[in-house]
This record gives structure tokens, sequence and C-alpha cells, in this order.
């Protein structure tokens, strides 16, 4: 076995739990496969991009409020340099051809901080949970 730096780039994108990595500026820098997956979505298509443009609100629904709901809770983590834990959230998502499904999500955002305590980046947990509230809304 050799002595090398650990790829951390590598076991990231491989964590099976669903994150992708925003700067300050809510630019996308980073995802795991397992969000990509969840969410349809291609890193080359998430890279780049402002993560509202990513997953923007459905249009087809006027109460959608899903954009609305991360940048406040990205403002609030990059104000205040604390982890933001976010109700369920329903956040309907564009399955790659301009239908939106209803989807729900368990959502924190939380701040990635420099040796000298100012944030690089956020990053935004998000666990599907559509199931479990179809079925709490089916009841």
């Amino acid at each position: 076995m050799t002595n090398t730096e650990p790829d951390f780039k590598r076991m990231f994108e491989a964590l099976p739990s669903q994150y992708i990595v925003v700067d300050p500026n809510r630019i996308v820098v980073a995802a795991t496969d397992s969000f990509l997956e969840s969410t349809a979505r291609t890193r080359e298509g998430a890279m780049g991009r402002d993560i509202l443009e990513v997953f923007p609100d459905n249009p087809d629904d006027p109460e959608a409020k899903g954009t609305t709901i991360l940048r406040e809770s990205i403002e609030r983590v990059l104000a205040s340099k604390q982890i933001d834990i976010l109700p369920a959230v329903r956040y309907d998502l564009d399955e790659g051809d301009g239908t939106f499904n209803e989807r729900w999500f368990q959502p924190l955002n939380a701040p990635v901080l420099d040796d000298a305590g100012e944030i690089l980046y956020v990053l935004h947990g998000a666990e599907d949970i559509t199931e479990q509230m179809k079925a709490q809304n089916a009841r």
C-alpha cells in the first residue's frame, strides 16, 4: 500500500447521502452521486450554476416556495455561520422533460469554514422523504 493523500473529492461524490455544495453566491461546486441520481441531474448540468436555477420552482404551482425557502436558509447560514435545519419541504422537481413531480425533502444547510472562520461553502443536504409524506398525507 502506498502512502498517498486521500482523494476527498472521490470520497465525497461516493457518499450514499444526498449532498450538494454551493459557494456563498449559491453556485454549485460539488454534489454527491446519490444527490444527482435522486434529483435526475447530471454533474455537468449542475456545476457552475446557481442552485436555484438548477432546481427551479414548479411553474404550474403558484404556491410553490421551495426556492424561497432554500434561498432564505442559505442566507441564514451565511449570516449566522450555523447549521440551519428545516422542516419537511415540498420541492417539486423537473424530471428533465419539463414535467414536475411532487417531491418532499428534509433539508439542512451547514457552513464550511476556512481557518479564519469565514464561510467557504454551504453544504446542502436533502433527504428525500417523498414516500413518507405521501403516506402521511393519504391518511
